[in-house]
C-alpha cells in the first residue's frame, strides 16, 4: 500500500521511480520515423544489460514507438525502460519484469550556437561502473541545470571531480586544436551519447583522440562545439569569456537530425 497526493493505492511502486533504477534515451524524429534507431536500440540492449536488468523484447518497444508516433505527430521521443515493480528493499524481485515508457513531444526552440557558455562549479562524481550510461539517476543534471539558469548561460562545460572535462549541461564536447579533434573518453563518469557514438563511427571529423583532458586543453581550442541527439551540432563561440572559431563544420554533421 502506498499513498499518492493523500489517495491509498495497492501493489508496489516503480524502481525507476524508488531507486533510479533504470535508463533511457531521448530521440530526434523527422517524418515520423526515429533517426539512428538502431543506435539508440543497441544503447538501450547495452545499458540493460550493464545494470544486470532483464532485455525487454526491442521489436515489441519498437511496435510501441511507432503507434505514440502515428497517435500525434512528434519531433523528439523519449523512450525511459525501468527494472519494473518492486518492494521497500533495494533487492529486485527475482522474477522482475522491465516497464518501458515512451513519451512524446515537440521540438522546443533550438539554437544555433552558444554564445555564453561558463565553467560548471559542480563537479560530477567518478563511477565506471555506469560511466557513459544514460541511467534515471540524474540529480546531478537537476543540480547543474539550475546552477546554469542561475548564472544566466546558456550552457555549462562540467568537469569531474578529478577536473577532468566531461561533457556540457547539455551534450557531448568536441573541440579542435590545430587540425586534430579530441573529445573526453568517458570512461569514468559522463553519457556517451547516440550523436557522438555517429560522429565517431563514420569518421565525420576524421580521426578522434579520445581521453582525460583537462580544462586547460579545451580553453587553448580554437574551435569547440557541443552534440546530441535531439540538438545535432551547436558551436560554441564564446566559452569562458574566449571568442571561438566560427568556422565551418563537416557538412555531414547536419545528417544527426536530418
Amino acid at each position: 500500500m502506498f499513498w499518492q497526493n493523500g489517495e491509498a493505492h495497492t501493489g508496489g511502486l516503480d524502481r525507476g521511480l524508488q531507486f533510479g533504477d533504470g535508463h533511457f534515451t531521448t530521440l530526434r524524429i523527422s517524418k515520423q520515423k526515429p533517426l539512428w534507431w538502431g543506435h539508440h536500440q543497441q544503447r538501450l540492449i547495452t545499458a540493460c544489460q550493464r545494470l544486470a536488468m532483464p532485455v525487454p523484447d526491442m521489436q515489441q518497444v519498437e511496435t510501441w514507438l511507432q503507434q505514440a508516433l502515428a497517435a500525434t505527430p512528434a519531433d523528439v521521443a523519449k523512450i525511459i525502460i525501468t527494472r519494473g515493480q518492486g518492494g521497500r528493499g533495494y533487492q529486485a524481485a527475482a522474477d522482475a519484469e522491465p516497464t518501458v515508457y515512451i513519451s512524446t513531444s515537440t521540438l522546443p526552440a533550438l539554437p544555433s550556437s552558444l554564445s555564453e557558455v561558463g565553467i560548471a562549479e559542480l563537479r560530477l562524481a567518478r563511477q565506471p561502473c555506469f560511466a557513459g550510461l544514460k541511467t534515471l539517476n540524474r540529480l546531478e543534471q537537476v543540480m547543474l541545470a539550475n546552477e546554469r539558469q542561475q548564472r544566466g548561460y546558456q550552457d555549462l562545460l562540467v568537469l569531474d571531480q578529478q577536473n577532468y572535462v566531461v561533457e556540457t549541461c547539455q551534450g557531448n564536447l568536441f573541440w579542435r586544436h590545430g587540425k586534430r579533434w579530441y573529445t573526453p573518453s568517458l570512461t569514468m563518469a559522463g553519457v556517451a551519447g547516440v550523436a557522438r557514438q555517429v560522429i565517431c563511427e563514420h569518421n565525420w571529423l576524421g580521426e578522434v583522440i579520445q581521453g582525460e583532458f583537462e580544462l586547460d586543453d579545451v580553453l587553448a581550442a580554437e574551435q569547440v562545439f557541443t552534440c546530441n541527439s535531439v540538438r545535432g551540432v551547436v558551436p560554441i563561440v564564446r566559452l569562458n569569456d574566449k571568442v571561438l572559431s566560427t568556422s565551418d563544420l563537416p557538412e555531414q554533421l547536419n545528417l544527426l537530425i536530418e
